[in-house]
């Protein structure tokens, strides 16, 4: 952790790992103490996003819930710990797959059932209380946030939010909340495939953090190699171009650049906050807040472009071409050939094209086409230039 310098961590209360977490925290800072410059300095403070159930919903029971998380994270007794508490999903639904409401309703222990109602019996009013219940634990904070004198204390809530709301639960909390939710967590997919909920949460200033991105994107890359490959090559650029810099400036402490530094640079650059896994050393090196920050300020608009173009690309399945299109400008029908890289051979790929008709074709990056005229007497050759996801025209003139 202190190599990589991660100051933000996600997890849940049903993910059962809070303790673990503060313990891990505690332990690691104990062992950094010396001979470090961390012996002489104080750890930075520590950020923890975690999440109350849904069966935990209900004003009392988020209560019990947020007062557990509290407790559990207090064992990071090193450093501050300030606490994003979210509501992790607004409602059971038996109709997902893997959710079973009465089977974990019985589950729970019996204090919990005490403390309310089942909340998968009143599916629309549960999460509408436990907000409640969040907006009265923020408000008894405030004097901890406040807090200027240096000293470790227990965790603070320092937000609240919620998490996985469909775009009408949004608009319901917005209109009820007294406290209005500073954070969103929910699936990489609506970034660019959900412009309402994106929408509604720019215009009440609602921070977006998104899961999901790798196993929704970089995972993907076989169902759309060409799109994978605007990452690499991308990569590979800003590799070049950031490692020669960093050498004429210091020459030391290369950050790792891949396809994922890449696209979670592109996020943060969005105003998009990011928790992406990583347990090998290896990824949490790529993932690293100074590689993204690294990528961030070289970033051009060109750069922005095609990822937008191949991001969406890759979380849909869906393969890109560069789009070519040929407009007949002779006075007699022309056809198109495709050259075929290996052999040479032309190979026919569009029917007759008269005279001011256009022929598209969707092809890849360096391929060549020529057109002749129907005697072929007239013969031009064609290099795609464009990119994938790109388009070119070409003339077909004398």
């Amino acid at each position: 952790m202190p190599s990589q310098d991660i100051r933000l961590i996600d997890t849940a209360h049903n993910s059962n790992n809070e303790e673990i977490l503060g313990q891990a925290v505690a332990k690691l800072d104990g062992a950094s103490h010396h001979g470090t410059r961390r012996s002489i300095d104080s750890p930075p403070p520590l950020h923890v996003v975690t999440k109350v159930w849904y069966t935990y919903l209900g004003y009392e029971r988020t209560k019990i819930a947020v007062a557990e998380s509290l407790s559990k994270l207090a064992a990071a007794n090193t450093r501050q710990v300030y606490v994003h508490m979210l509501l992790h999903w607004p409602r059971c639904n038996d109709d997902i797959e893997w959710m079973n409401c009465e089977q974990e309703e019985n589950n729970l222990p019996q204090y919990v059932k005490d403390a309310g109602a089942p909340p998968h019996l009143d599916k629309d009013n549960a999460w509408k209380d436990s907000w409640r219940a969040l907006e009265d634990i923020y408000t008894e904070h405030s004097t901890e946030r406040q807090r200027t004198d240096g000293a470790i204390g227990k965790p603070i809530i320092a937000s609240i939010g919620v998490s996985n709301f469909e775009l009408d639960d949004m608009k319901a909390l917005i209109e009820l909340s007294n406290v209005r939710p500073q954070m969103y967590q929910g699936n990489s997919w609506a970034i660019f495939h959900d412009p309402f909920l994106m929408n509604l949460l720019r215009d009440h200033n609602i921070f977006f953090q998104s899961y999901g991105v790798m196993f929704g994107i970089i995972q993907r890359r076989q169902s759309s190699p060409s799109a994978y490959h605007i990452l690499s090559s991308l990569s590979h650029e800003l590799t070049e171009t950031i490692h020669s810099a960093s050498n004429s400036e210091n020459g030391t402490n290369q950050p790792v650049i891949t396809e994922a530094t890449v696209l979670l640079a592109y996020l943060v650059h969005s105003n998009v906050g990011i928790i992406p896994r990583a347990a090998a050393t290896a990824h949490q090196q790529e993932n690293s807040p100074s590689s993204i920050k690294a990528v961030v300020e070289y970033l051009t608009p060109n750069h922005i472009e095609k990822l937008e173009r191949a991001i969406p690309a890759l979380m849909k399945g869906e393969q890109l071409h560069s789009s070519v299109s040929f407009m007949n400008t002779l006075e007699s029908a022309i056809l198109i050939h495709w050259l075929n890289p290996n052999t040479n051979e032309e190979v026919p790929v569009s029917n007759l094209i008269h005279p001011g008709k256009v022929e598209v074709q969707q092809t890849h990056p360096g391929h060549r086409f020529v057109a002749y005229d129907a005697e072929k007497k007239i013969r031009k050759e064609f290099l795609v230039e464009a990119g994938y996801g790109e388009e070119q025209f070409f003339q077909v003139e004398l």
